[in-house]
């Protein structure tokens, strides 16, 4: 119910604004302009006649009742509530977002992305590690590379300087070769130098945070897009003999072969044959797979070779045999249909680091960021190789006020940068030479406290995300008191519903309703007895019980139920059928000697649901008696003054 408010609530409109600083609404001491007023109706109201007087007026009934509960539940002081600021604050975190972007950037990664998406790139590489903490490692391992490099100009070969050199430890197995892969399987870096090396070229050597690379692209594809897949496995065991493996493997040869001459069925040979329990319970499906996932290269490119669906092929891995059916495939959705997921899914990301950089450098130059560095030098001495022990002690932290940054009416002092740098202070932090060490922290402390100012500007910078927090804060106010005052109370007050139900109870009731029972019969003798007891008015289990002394098979009850005209077909047509009237208590007795079935109709005249057969509509009626009641309240409780001649002012 929360989303679903929130959703109605916070639907964004295209409606311009009229700017209007008047005050329009009072509720207690709350004044309320038009520009607040006309957001919301400018975003319900898409009639004809908006904008007509009447149209205001008649908004401003239920905008009155939406912002005396907001108001209530801020006099409650539920605002204030840690629970409610935690939420406001998230949502706010969220919709910040795209202000502190660069749209342009944003645009172009999320574009790159996509194009990205559209190829498979067949790559090799050679990797050199560097150890962290040693200038020395890192030096020694950029020359590595670079003469490697020089070796590879001069006509080297890739893969045996690959198998030779690379510290990659899958090259003991693939010398070096990784494969297809697509977006988002590497590092950002290494992405991009595999998508912008031209095939059967090589790099240049570039650095990741594993080290140095250099790259060589085999092949490029149009993308595979990901194939829906099942399997029949037969699980071999390493130390199996060779007669034993050489067994399994003709064994599997020939189920392969009987399924694609279509002698055995793919299911049921997966149903018979296959290890894999799991996924042999759904006809051996796996589900959808994607270039570059969680399976081994072999499996991965024995499903890509599939082309046609119902496409089978059998191969032998380290884990034994698959026999593998292409069940479908889908290709990659046009790029407006993907965009916002894209743009979702690279926030914060790599990818956005150059829209994060130009909105820093924009808010750098607005509010005019200075850097006094003669009071970050002492920093360079303060801080010691200790923080990356996690064991630097700093005594007297609050006597450390000299101001090291300015920005607009911001001022940082030496203390705010230590407690910010004391959160590195621990085990395993990323090590460098100090002075680079509280460079980088200076600039990360300043980027930081900038966005969070920038953060802080939104309201006043832009109308439209003050509009929407306002929406938010109002909206989540409101879902909390509902909750309170109506919703949760309804649920609660069983006392309550129970004399709202005695009060009204003839306003929730059954129409003629007709009890059907549908008895199946072996024995000839079965009809006459039945329509005996069927008078009496007999339990079924009675009936039953005397029918079947002798055999329980001779009478069943096929169907049993209760229920108005219009809710089962079948009841329909034997109404129909019968003539059966709309009269209290009739009943009639059916015997169809072909079917051997005795059915019996009983009419019930309109009677009162009892509270569990009308939950649904009683505790929704109740909780609008409580609404009702608490808008009563509120309206006795509260001041509300609306300025008719300011609403007239806004009508065309």
């Amino acid at each position: 119910m929360k989303k679903i408010f929130l959703y109605l609530l916070l639907i964004i409109s295209t409606s311009v604004l009229i700017s209007q600083n008047n005050t329009l609404l009072e509720i207690g001491d709350e004044k309320i302009n038009t520009d607040e007023f006309l957001y919301f109706y400018n975003k319900n109201n898409n009639e004809p006649n908006a904008m007509s007087y009447n149209s205001l007026k008649e908004y401003m009934n239920t905008f009155v009742n939406f912002k005396l509960k907001v108001h209530d539940a801020e006099e409650m002081k539920m605002d204030t509530a840690k629970s409610f600021t935690n939420e406001l604050n998230g949502y706010r975190s969220k919709l910040a977002q795209p202000y502190l972007t660069d749209k342009k950037s944003e645009e172009e990664s999320s574009k790159e992305y996509y194009d990205r998406m559209l190829f498979d790139v067949d790559v090799s590489h050679i990797l050199i590690e560097v150890a962290k903490n040693s200038p020395e490692d890192t030096l020694s391992a950029y020359n590595k590379i670079w003469d490697l490099y020089k070796q590879l100009q001069k006509g080297a070969d890739f893969e045996t300087l690959a198998i030779n050199n690379s510290q990659d430890k899958s090259v003991a197995t693939n010398n070096g070769h990784l494969g297809y892969y697509s977006v988002d399987k590497f590092v950002y870096e290494f992405e991009t130098e595999m998508y912008n090396t031209p095939v059967g070229q090589f790099s240049k050597p570039f650095k990741t945070s594993f080290g140095y690379h250099i790259l060589k692209v085999i092949d490029k594809r149009p993308t595979k897009g990901k194939y829906k897949v099942s399997h029949l496995m037969k699980v071999v065991p390493k130390d199996i003999s060779q007669k034993s493996r050489e067994e399994a493997k003709e064994k599997y040869q020939a189920i392969y072969e009987d399924i694609k001459n279509g002698k055995i069925n793919f299911e049921a040979a997966v149903e018979e044959y296959s290890d894999d329990k799991k996924t042999a319970k759904n006809n051996g499906e796996i589900g959808w797979i994607s270039i570059g996932g969680n399976y081994i290269k072999e499996f991965e490119n024995a499903v890509f070779s599939l082309n046609n669906i119902g496409d089978i092929t059998l191969l032998e891995t380290s884990y034994g045999y698959h026999i593998i059916k292409l069940l479908d495939k889908e290709g990659i959705k046009p790029y407006e249909e993907q965009k916002n997921d894209i743009k979702a899914k690279i926030q914060n990301t790599a990818r956005t680091l150059k829209s994060k950089t130009i909105v820093l450098n924009t808010l750098k130059n607005e509010y005019k960021v200075k850097t006094i560095n003669e009071n970050i030098i002492p920093f360079y001495s303060l801080i010691t190789d200790s923080i990356f022990a996690g064991s630097l002690k700093i005594e007297d932290i609050d006597s450390y006020t000299k101001p090291i940054l300015t920005f607009s009416d911001q001022t940082f002092l030496q203390k705010d940068f230590i407690n910010y740098i004391m959160k590195f202070n621990r085990k395993g932090s990323p090590a460098s030479p100090i002075k680079s060490f509280v460079d980088s922290k200076i600039i990360a402390f300043t980027d930081k406290v900038l966005i969070d100012y920038e953060e802080t500007q939104l309201e006043k910078k832009y109308p439209e995300f003050k509009n929407i927090m306002k929406e938010y804060h109002d909206g989540i106010l409101l879902f909390q008191i509902a909750d309170l005052k109506v919703w949760g109370k309804a649920i609660k007050d069983t006392a309550g519903i129970e004399k709202f139900y005695n009060e009204n109870k003839y306003n929730y009731m059954w129409n003629y309703r007709y009890d059907v029972k549908i008895f199946e019969y072996s024995d000839t003798k079965a009809p006459k007895t039945l329509q005996k007891l069927l008078k009496k008015k007999t339990s079924n289990e009675e009936i039953l019980k005397n029918l079947n002394k002798k055999d329980s098979t001779n009478v069943k009850l096929a169907e049993s139920f209760l229920c108005e005209k219009g809710i089962e077909k079948n009841v329909d047509n034997l109404i129909k059928e019968n003539n059966i009237p709309e009269q209290d208590g009739f009943s009639k007795i059916i015997t169809n000697i072909e079917d051997k079935t005795v059915t019996y109709i009983s009419v019930q005249g309109p009677t009162p649901k009892t509270i569990s057969e009308t939950r649904g509509n009683l505790a929704a009626d109740y909780q609008k008696i409580l609404e009702d009641n608490w808008l009563k309240e509120l309206k006795k409780q509260y001041n509300i003054t609306i300025h008719d001649d300011v609403l007239k002012s806004l009508s065309k």
